[in-house]
């Protein structure tokens, strides 16, 4: 394996000039303008928090205050059992609110040639507030600020008359400060290590590609690949030496370029880095290595699905992508690693690096780094089966459609990850595109158009590629029995899917707010949330995705494997972390649905009455999560028998017959 490396090493150093300008140079030259873009985002992150926020009141004087907090529209009370501190500390709420009659002194007061009007002419009669927040937390900066602004239009608004007659004005009224209880160390700190892991993916792909597209792709293209294989080296071993090679390059040339990174931003984060304690600093040492040999094997693996050296090259965009999505988890601080989150590929690692940056240190980081090197294991295990594949005859096909159908087999779920990443950018970018019109607008429509591209493109009959054909009456009788079952069950995931993603009851009711706004009005929602998806989203996964990706044994008894593939491609395309699980669950049900009738109509019912029922019983505040256990079971149960009861028709039925008979025949014999 060794002597393997070495060679393998030299042969990409065959050309150290070409290496050093693309990998070293042109990145340096780039780090300047990525450090601008950390300032940037250190001035426009308040304009990334919006919605509703969780406050806290206190002081003798609340109730004045409390009585206005519901006319303002973002801000709801928690109450609280401890300390209001504490609980900001812990992120249960976003901002707290003192209301004194007299000022409470927490910094010395800088002195002023001309006292402001409010200290000298304050009526005694009006509370002062004061407004606790944390500056390096987007959503509790916001909310410190939007609340003093809220308080301010309020009584604007409301005492016109008044100050009309008193001849006074609002901040004679009442006096809102602001107290800023994060260092500038903390703010620092935590911008770093929402940015962190999504920085080291961009870099580690780049320097990685180098090496990796050209290893597997490339050679199997010359045809030295082939030679290789057929030595007596073990495939685990080639794969393994290759992959050390992409570590090596990749650590060469990504150092430097941390290192110029880090030179450029040091005049932002340098104070905050600097007083990082060595445990800290080793720990964030480790998991950036566990992540290099992550994104070695993952671009590796790229190289080892590719059959031409081009085609890695369109393949490592979306991988990219996807990977740096994933990479994002670190950016969202209500997120924590004691979730199943830590299990996840690079996501686990970015929260890990995120929390040793913060000097948050668990026991899930251990098992985060041993879930990385697990998943680093599994990516180098499927690596060295497709080496050992091209020794192999691969399945063919004698009918041209055939094998252009295993051909788009290969390719599909590339163009959907490309598809997905695409969803994400599109609308961070264009602000028209944000809301749920312009994301229902974009996503459906490219659900829609993108598998008949793809089926048109690889010579695909559109009409039974996507299953456009009825299913008997007793089928449709089952699915309209089924769909409000089908409902609860994924609600019952959903339940489970909190247990192990836990996120703040404000960040799901936001998300909700974000999918079904208010201004939106009931007919509307129904079109955009449940006619909309049933159509295009059932096209796009149980029509092109499902016929490239099935078995053919799938057209004798759907085979649970094709099910989980197309229904956690279904569930990520959804993109909310707490969100994937139970619409992974529908997919899957879906496509069962799909294959054990042979038509699609039925999954479009069931598509759009699951999400009709999310919009009515979200709009009547119905809560079903206190079901009893037994509810949930018994629920399933009836769902599953009414599932395994349907039947195909046509042709298909004749098939199933027939091998059940030659079942039963072998099993008699």
């Amino acid at each position: 394996m060794w002597t393997l490396f070495v060679y393998e090493l030299r042969h990409v150093l065959r050309d150290v000039l070409q290496l050093v300008v693309v990998a070293l140079l042109i990145p340096l030259l780039l780090t300047p303008f990525v450090g601008n873009s950390f300032q940037r985002a250190l001035r426009q992150s308040e304009a990334m928090q919006r919605g509703t926020f969780f406050v806290a009141l206190q002081g003798p004087r609340a109730q004045e205050v409390r009585t206005i907090l519901p006319l303002l529209g973002k801000f709801k009370e928690l109450p609280l059992n401890g300390s209001p501190v504490e609980a900001l500390r812990e992120s249960q709420i976003d901002c707290y609110v003192t209301v004194e009659d007299e000022p409470v002194v927490t910094s010395p007061t800088p002195e002023w040639k001309l006292a402001p009007l409010a200290e000298r002419a304050r009526l005694a009669e009006t509370p002062i507030l004061t407004v606790h927040y944390v500056f390096n937390r987007d959503r509790s900066r916001s909310a410190g600020i939007a609340l003093r602004d809220g308080i301010f239009k309020h009584l604007t608004r409301v005492r016109d008359g008044y100050l009309a007659r008193a001849g006074l004005n609002a901040q004679k009224l009442y006096r809102v400060r602001t107290e800023n209880t994060a260092t500038r160390r903390e703010e620092q700190m935590e911008l770093v290590a929402s940015l962190a892991p999504i920085v080291l993916i961009f870099i580690l792909f780049g320097t990685g590609s180098v090496t990796a597209l050209d290893s597997i792709a490339g050679e199997r293209e010359r045809g030295s690949l082939a030679t290789l294989l057929v030595s007596a080296l073990d495939r685990r071993v080639i794969a393994v030496a290759k992959w050390l090679t992409v570590v090596v390059i990749s650590l060469s040339f990504g150092l430097p370029q941390i290192a110029g990174l880090y030179w450029n931003t040091r005049a932002v984060f340098g104070t905050g880095l600097a007083v990082l304690s060595p445990a800290a600093w080793l720990s964030c040492l480790l998991f950036a290595l566990l992540m290099c040999l992550q994104v070695s094997a993952l671009l590796l693996w790229i190289s080892a699905q590719s059959s031409t050296f081009k085609q890695a090259q369109l393949l490592y965009m979306p991988g990219l992508l996807v990977t740096g999505g994933l990479a994002a988890a670190g950016w969202m601080q209500a997120l924590p690693l004691a979730s199943i989150m830590v299990v996840v590929p690079i996501s686990g690692l970015a929260l890990s690096v995120r929390d040793c940056i913060l000097q948050d240190f668990s026991p899930w980081l251990i098992l985060a780094a041993l879930a990385g090197v697990g998943w680093t294991w599994l990516i180098l295990r499927g690596v060295s089966r497709q080496l050992a594949l091209d020794l192999l005859d691969k399945p063919h096909s004698d009918i041209p459609q055939e094998q252009m159908r295993r051909s788009l087999a290969g390719d599909i779920l590339w163009y959907y990850a490309l598809a997905a990443a695409l969803m994400v950018v599109i609308p961070g970018n264009i602000p028209s595109l944000a809301g749920l019109r312009g994301q229902v607008g974009l996503i459906q429509t490219t659900m829609l158009l993108m598998p008949m591209a793809l089926l048109h493109l690889y010579r695909q009959p559109i009409k039974s590629s996507l299953r456009w054909r009825n299913t008997s009456l007793s089928n449709w009788t089952i699915c309209v029995l089924a769909a409000p079952l089908m409902h609860l069950c994924a609600n019952s995931v959903g339940i489970i899917s909190s247990w192990l993603v836990p996120m703040s009851e404000e960040s799901v009711r936001q998300m909700t707010q974000l999918l079904l706004p208010k201004d939106a009005s009931q007919t509307e929602l129904f079109f955009l949330v449940a006619v909309c998806p049933a159509i295009c989203e059932e096209i796009a996964f149980r029509g092109g995705l499902l016929h490239a990706l099935q078995q053919p044994l799938d057209k004798i008894r759907p085979s649970w494997r094709t099910c989980l593939m197309v229904g956690v491609a279904f569930g990520v395309f959804h993109f909310t972390l707490q969100r994937i699980l139970p619409t992974a669950v529908i997919g899957i049900l879906l496509t069962y649905v799909a294959l054990a009738t042979d038509s699609i109509w039925p999954c479009m019912l069931l598509h759009l009455v699951n999400n009709a029922l999310a919009v009515l019983l979200s709009s009547s505040e119905i809560d079903y999560t206190n079901l009893p256990g037994w509810g949930w079971i018994a629920c399933w149960a009836i769902l599953l028998y009414l599932l395994k009861r349907l039947q195909p028709t046509g042709s298909l039925a004749g098939k199933r017959e027939h091998y059940e008979e030659v079942k039963v025949s072998e099993t008699t014999a």
